[in-house]
């Protein structure tokens, strides 16, 4: 028999960035940029998953109908940066640890790293052990 457990993700994957352009986005000496984080089959996006969840649900629960964009944006930021393992090679501003995450993925002005993070780490196909970088 074939043992499915056989199929398993892997916790963490590397997205790769790009700029706006659609090129890699490099440091001042030419290394990538990228930024690991959990992925769908980890404990870590579990939780982080049901704590937006609840989020939503409580905000219903209130009577509303539609986030505002800005709530809409800090509560996927809080989301992503739940998922998000380290930034490597760049920081932003002064913060560090989950508060730079959160800071950077709730900045408008940088939104098309947001954009890039989200769409990779809901791809169960960027986890696989065959798939090393996004």
């Amino acid at each position: 028999m074939f043992d499915i457990s056989a199929l398993a993700v892997k916790e963490t994957a590397i997205v790769s960035l790009e700029n706006v352009d659609g090129e890699p986005l490099l440091d001042a000496d030419g290394q990538q940029l990228t930024i690991t984080v959990y992925g769908p089959g980890s404990k870590a996006f579990q939780k982080a998953t049901a704590v937006r969840n609840r989020a939503i649900l409580e905000y219903v629960k209130k009577g509303g109908k539609k986030m505002k964009d800005n709530e809409q944006r800090e509560l996927d930021s809080d989301f992503l940066a739940s998922c998000t393992v380290s930034f490597n090679g760049f920081v932003y501003k002064e913060f560090t640890g989950i508060e730079m995450f959160r800071e950077a993925y709730n900045d408008p002005a940088i939104g098309f790293i947001t954009e890039q993070v989200n769409k990779a780490i809901s791809d169960w196909a960027n986890f696989t052990p065959q798939s090393a970088t996004i």
